[in-house]
């Protein structure tokens, strides 16, 4: 687990969109690629229900 994955502890998953420069390309794959957008929510240590459950907050 690299030093900023470490400092996701309660953090928010737009704070962590954020904080890894991930912002602006999710919100185009969540558009374009739900499947894209879904492995960067995987690469920010998300468990499958928080993803889903986010996913259908923004859909």
């Amino acid at each position: 687990m690299s030093t900023i994955q470490s400092n996701f502890v309660g953090m928010t998953i737009m704070q962590r969109l954020k904080v890894t420069g991930q912002y602006e390309a999710f919100k185009r794959a969540l558009k374009k690629n739900k499947a894209s957008a879904i492995k960067m929510l995987e690469a920010l240590n998300l468990d499958q229900k928080s993803i889903e459950s986010f996913l259908k907050s923004r859909l």
